[in-house]
């Protein structure tokens, strides 16, 4: 998948690789396919900004598979960290300090378990790739290509019930308003209104 922005960022994502951009206060951005034949599968994820910082300036990183941390357990399990770190210490390389991000790509074998540790208030979720999931002692099944929003605690345990490849997200509540408009996600309608009227007269706030 190739990227251009208009802060002149450029790139291809390969198989197994991360795209982390902030928009802040605007950018400008395409993502058009390269591959030529064969099946494309990705996984876009937006993350909102506190309204403090929905005028930060934008910023971009990107990380190919191999600077992606993989740990791999003795009972098969892999876990590709991308944000957040593992209950071993395991640390992922994409760094957002608004929200502080937990985003794990784990592929579990039949009948084994996956534990995780998350911050108490933090909101999470489960979504499967392949295969199905028993949630903690609840038994509770996700099936592949579901989403499950998960309870409050901080501890997250599931099982596979079959061979599975799923993600866990989860990140800090912000507890604000947010209203969305076409690509943009603001606190209020107004600022909504106002983004699209900068974006139509291409003008970027702070420029």
């Amino acid at each position: 998948m190739r990227h251009k922005d208009s802060a002149e960022h450029e790139g291809v994502i390969e198989s197994g690789g991360v795209q982390w951009m902030t928009a802040g206060k605007g950018i400008i951005h395409s993502e058009m396919p390269e591959q030529q034949e064969g099946l494309l599968q990705g996984f876009q994820l937006w993350i909102n900004l506190p309204a403090k910082e929905k005028m930060r300036a934008p910023a971009y990183q990107e990380f190919p598979a191999n600077e992606i941390t993989v740990e791999r357990l003795d009972n098969g399990t892999e876990i590709r960290v991308i944000a957040g770190v593992t209950n071993n210490g395991t640390t992922g390389p994409v760094i957002n300090r608004m929200v502080n991000p937990v985003y794990m790509d784990v592929s579990l074998p039949k009948n084994q378990v996956f534990e995780q540790t998350v911050k108490m208030d933090d909101n999470a979720f489960i979504f499967v790739i392949e295969g199905q999931l028993s949630i903690d002692k609840s038994m509770r099944m996700i099936s592949r290509r579901h989403l499950g929003i998960l309870q409050s605690g901080d501890q997250i345990s599931v099982t596979a019930n079959k061979a599975s490849r799923f993600l866990l997200v989860a990140a800090h509540p912000l507890n604000e308003p947010i209203v969305r408009g076409g690509p943009f996600v603001m606190n209020t309608k107004a600022e909504i209104l106002q983004a699209f009227d900068d974006f139509n007269n291409n003008h970027f706030p702070g420029d």
